[in-house]
């Protein structure tokens, strides 16, 4: 039996998306663009997305870091 890997693991595929038609500032998109090194304008909008993701996990997790006493471990 094949492993289903996690939606976010997943190749992307045309079922795992929606069309969109957005007016975006060219001037901040190219400069996200060179910021996150991304070869394409979808590219560079899928990683922002991404990043947004990433930085609601991180806070989840400081929330859950948060009244626990920590040790170093040498």
């Amino acid at each position: 039996m094949a492993k289903t890997l996690p939606r976010s693991k997943r190749p992307p595929s045309h079922k795992d998306r929606v069309r969109k038609e957005l007016w975006l500032n060219p001037k901040l998109l190219r400069e996200a663009q060179d910021y996150l090194g991304t070869a394409t304008e979808r590219e560079t909008i899928e990683m922002a997305l991404d990043l947004v993701t990433f930085r609601r996990e991180l806070a989840a997790g400081a929330v859950a870091l948060e009244g626990l006493e920590l040790r170093r471990v040498d």
